[in-house]
């Protein structure tokens, strides 16, 4: 962080958030003690995170509906269709190949049985 005026909103959201690296945390801090615009900015960030986070906290610790409760219960993941697919396709393969096999395998004593 060299440049104190260059320091970006993702990493102003991410110091707030306290998601940065102890190193990237660090020189961003360092690079707003000598940034008194930049400082400034980061403090009123930090307010307004606490305040909406004072705000949106009762909502965010009621419960859910039992509604939505039971739908996200018996709602498979879209990744659990995919792998289900996945494997439809090579059990299909993998029948198709035994047949195969086992047809070849078979084919000489079905010819003298038949007499072909």
């Amino acid at each position: 962080m060299t440049d104190p005026a260059r320091i970006p909103d993702r990493v102003f959201n991410a110091l707030v958030d306290g998601r940065l690296s102890p190193r990237v945390e660090r020189e961003t801090r360092e690079a707003l003690e000598t940034d008194p615009q930049g400082n400034e900015r980061a403090s009123t960030w930090q307010r307004q995170s606490e305040a909406l986070h004072a705000a949106l906290a009762p909502i965010a610790r009621e419960p859910l509906p039992l509604s939505m409760m039971l739908k996200l219960r018996n709602e498979k993941p879209e990744s659990w269709h995919r792998d289900t697919t996945l494997w439809l396709y090579v059990g299909t393969f993998a029948a198709g190949l035994a047949v195969g096999l086992a047809l070849d395998y078979a084919m000489p004593m079905i010819r003298t049985l038949v007499g072909f």
